[in-house]
């Protein structure tokens, strides 16, 4: 009789979301177009002070890009943003224990 073991195959890289390119899926695209409306609308506030329109398209190419940067998560799964809110959390999950030197010799 022949002993077989059955293998288990457990795929690697399998994504359980669809992505519109690596890292950038459906949520990604609501955090960039949310970051652009609000960039696009300061932008537009300041063309109307500065009637400047080369510097204006300009900063609205950078939000553009900036925001697509900043929420493409990388093969860890973290985005810039998720990193970001992370140090924040454990920043203020520290406790402080302030050091209070006595001496030694003196009589309590």
């Amino acid at each position: 009789m022949e002993d077989t073991k059955k293998t288990l195959y457990i795929p690697v890289g399998i994504k359980t979301r669809p992505e519109y390119f690596d890292g950038f899926g459906k949520t990604e695209l609501r955090q960039s177009t949310l970051i652009c409306l609000l960039g696009g609308g300061m932008d537009l506030l300041a063309f109307l002070f500065t009637q400047n329109i080369s510097v204006c398209v300009l900063a609205m190419f950078v939000i553009i890009a900036g925001s697509v940067m900043m929420s493409t998560k990388d093969q860890t799964n973290l985005s810039a943003v998720d990193q970001v809110k992370n140090m924040i959390h454990f920043a203020r999950s520290q406790k402080n224990y302030p050091y209070v030197a006595l001496d030694e010799w003196k009589s309590r």
